[in-house]
């Protein structure tokens, strides 16, 4: 199977259901329109001359308009190339040469960029400027091999350069079975979109298009509004970021909203600290599930809604939880200690072919189709996999090994504390040193010996902060990871 024949398929089961709803537009495309759509994105890039398994650079907010460049690239044979609209104009410049782009498509709010790209010689041009309706020259849609590149994905690049990550026809369609097997949605369920497309996540909706639900694009993430647009919309599914999710835990509520439509809300892409997963739960009720995945790797492990709720029922935390492998994936821990505890391997058809044009780099982490992840974790007795940390965010200090997400945790429960990163720093003593970055609430101004007394009354000694920071944000990529190599930056 191929994303092209997927998509002529769904045009034929659901023709004139609704398929895409974009708020920020107003446009709402059927299953028969968007199909046409896809052919009308690819008419115009034939007339610019852009040719099968060319790469497309993609550089936008959420729009309808992005979502068609982005799977009409896929269903006629180019590759997509998403990039990360919060980078430098130098930075996207790098990965668009590295790529070898043909064209950057640019969406509204990013003219300027594109204006600096040209100038460097890049060909730039609007979303809405490519299609071509009704072309009778449009290109007849063809089955993709399985071993078609289809997609490059810059990684998130949170501790170095960003890497392009190679996705096929046949990687791609695994972790769009993947999904619609974890997620069990019905056709005409709607999700509800208040995620960046970047890198992979168009691909997640994708999956749920192609299922027959309906998508509903928000114009953005709003944490005042996510809660009323769930209950306005019937959203059936939604996801978040363990970030997003945080400021709307943190809004005022007066009352709690009729959700008896929601199935699920996917929580993904950084870990979860137990207070804010309590505090969902008492929101949400038994609807949050857990993925795991990496844009190597996408969707790999779930935890569904129920799990959750039975893992709840039971007492347990859930702290880690990631679930079991989904489909055909496989998982196993590399080298584990006398607790379990290991390098989490990955396998399955949802595996990336390697990384654009880096050999060398593609054979340090897959190893007789099993990916390195550089995560820590074990599975436990009843096969769900616990994430433990990255093993590159291990702090070594005086021959001990500090998982970073703990003190982070204990961080969070001051009064006065609004966000925190934990890091380690070169000591020449200590191997490394226990360093913290701090943002406090408004008005708040504890000093730096007050949170390390605090973190002393939960934490053992070798765990507490030995320098904190305070900054006013931090550096976060769109799924909300730290980027550390510009926090180090910021702070000097």
């Amino acid at each position: 199977m191929d994303i092209s024949t997927l998509f002529t398929q769904a045009a034929r089961k659901w023709p004139q259901a609704l398929a895409i709803k974009d708020l920020r537009s107003a446009r709402e495309l059927t299953f028969a329109e968007l199909d046409q759509a896809l052919d009308d994105f690819a008419a115009g890039l034939v007339e610019l001359g852009v040719g099968t398994g060319e790469r497309v650079a993609l550089l936008a907010d959420t729009s309808l308009d992005y979502l068609l460049a982005d799977y009409g690239c896929m269903a006629h044979g180019r590759v997509r190339v998403p990039l990360d609209p919060s980078l430098a104009p130098g930075e996207l410049l790098a990965q668009i040469k590295d790529a070898g782009a043909r064209l950057l498509l640019f969406g509204n709010g990013h003219a300027h960029v594109a204006a600096a790209l040209v100038e460097q010689g890049v060909v730039c041009l609007p979303l809405d400027a490519v299609s071509v309706p009704g072309m009778a020259a449009a290109p007849q849609r063809v089955a993709r091999a399985r071993t078609e590149l289809a997609s490059l994905n810059y990684t998130g690049g949170t501790t170095g350069a960003p890497k392009a990550v190679m996705h096929t026809h046949a990687s791609l369609c695994a972790v769009l079975q993947n999904i619609v097997m974890a997620r069990a949605a019905l056709p005409g369920d709607v999700l509800l979109n208040v995620r960046p497309l970047w890198p992979i996540a168009a691909v997640a909706l994708l999956a749920h298009v192609l299922s027959g639900g309906q998508l509903v694009l928000a114009e953005r993430f709003e944490a005042s509004t996510f809660v009323g647009q769930l209950q306005q919309h019937r959203a059936a599914f939604s996801s978040l970021v363990p970030t997003q999710l945080l400021r709307v835990l943190r809004e005022p509520r007066l009352a709690y909203p009729d959700l008896s439509v929601l199935k699920s809300i996917d929580i993904g892409a950084a870990a979860i600290a137990p207070s804010v997963l309590d505090d969902a739960c008492e929101l949400f009720g038994p609807r949050l599930s857990v993925l795991y995945g990496m844009t190597e790797a996408p969707w790999t492990c779930y935890l569904s809604a129920a799990q959750m709720g039975q893992l709840r029922r039971d007492g347990e935390s859930a702290e880690g939880l990631v679930g079991r492998p989904v489909f055909a994936a496989g998982l196993r821990i590399d080298r584990p200690d006398d607790q379990g505890m290991g390098e989490i391997m990955l396998a399955g058809p949802q595996l990336m072919a390697g990384y654009w044009q880096q050999p060398e780099l593609t054979a340090q982490v897959l190893e007789e189709g099993w990916l390195r992840s550089g995560d820590l974790g074990r599975i436990r007795a009843d096969g769900y996999l616990q994430v433990m940390g990255r093993s590159k965010e291990i702090i070594r200090s005086g021959g001990k090994s500090i998982q970073p997400g703990e003190v982070i945790e204990c961080l969070l429960n001051h009064p006065q504390v609004a966000d925190a990163h934990v890091f380690g720093q070169a000591d020449l003593e200590w191997g490394e040193r226990v360093c913290a970055a701090v943002v406090l609430k408004p008005g708040a101004a504890p000093s730096s010996e007050q949170l390390q007394s605090h973190c002393q009354q939960v934490l053992s000694r070798f765990k507490v902060p030995r320098h904190v920071y305070f900054v006013e944000t931090l550096p976060r990529s769109h799924y909300g990871k730290i980027q550390l190599n510009r926090l180090l930056e910021q702070l000097g």
